[in-house]
C-alpha cells in the first residue's frame, strides 16, 4: 500500500510498504487504485530503469510533449535524486530539490511534467526505476545543465561523469528564453 509521506513544492514523496521476514521482503510497488487518490489522472505509459556506476551523474531532463511526468525510486543503491522546475516562476530563484535516497527508504519521487529531473548515483551498481506519464520523443526532450553556476544551490560536480548530452546541455539563461512553460 502506497500513501503520501510528505509534498516538497510540487513535488510528491509516496512511501509504500515494505514487509520482511526470515525468507527476504515482499513489496506492493504500484496499485492504480491506491495511486489515483494520490495523484489526479496518473497513468503509466512507460517504465524506465538504469544502472549507474558510483559518481555518474544523469540529467536535468524534461520533455513537453508528449508531457512526462515522473515517478523515480532507488531500487539498489544510494542516489541524490535532482528536480528542477522548468517554469518561468523559477527564473529568479532557480531552486533545485535534491534528495538523497537509498533502496531502504521505500520512496517514489513523482514529479509533474514541468520539471527536469536528473540524479547522481552516489554508490557503485545503483538502480534507479522510472514510471512515466508520457512515452519517449527524442524531438521533445530538453537537457537542462546540472552544472549551471545560477543553479541553487550549487551542486559539486568535479568528480563525476556526464553524459556527452548532458556536457553540453543548455544553460538555464538558455532554457529560460526558450521556455514557454
Amino acid at each position: 500500500m502506497a500513501f503520501l509521506k510528505k509534498k516538497i513544492d510540487d513535488l510528491l514523496i509516496i512511501e509504500f510498504n515494505k514487509f520482511d521476514d526470515s525468507r527476504g521482503f515482499f513489496c506492493e510497488i504500484f496499485k492504480v487504485s491506491k495511486y489515483k487518490k494520490i495523484i489526479k489522472n496518473f497513468k503509466i505509459k512507460q517504465i524506465n530503469f538504469s544502472l549507474s556506476k558510483k559518481n555518474v551523474a544523469r540529467g536535468l531532463h524534461l520533455q513537453l510533449s508528449p508531457k512526462m511526468g515522473k515517478m523515480m525510486r532507488v531500487v539498489r543503491g544510494r542516489a541524490k535524486l535532482l528536480a528542477f522546475d522548468a517554469r518561468k516562476k523559477n527564473k529568479s530563484k532557480r531552486k533545485l530539490i535534491s534528495l538523497d535516497i537509498s533502496e531502504q527508504d521505500n520512496l517514489f519521487i513523482f514529479a509533474p511534467y514541468y520539471y527536469a529531473r536528473g540524479f547522481i548515483a552516489l554508490e557503485k551498481n545503483t538502480l534507479i526505476e522510472y514510471l512515466c506519464t508520457g512515452e519517449y520523443n527524442k524531438t521533445t526532450e530538453y537537457a537542462l545543465n546540472m552544472k549551471d553556476k545560477t543553479i541553487r544551490p550549487k551542486l559539486n560536480l568535479k568528480k563525476f561523469s556526464f553524459s556527452d548530452k548532458d556536457k553540453v546541455a543548455m544553460s538555464l539563461d538558455h532554457w529560460f528564453r526558450l521556455n514557454k512553460l
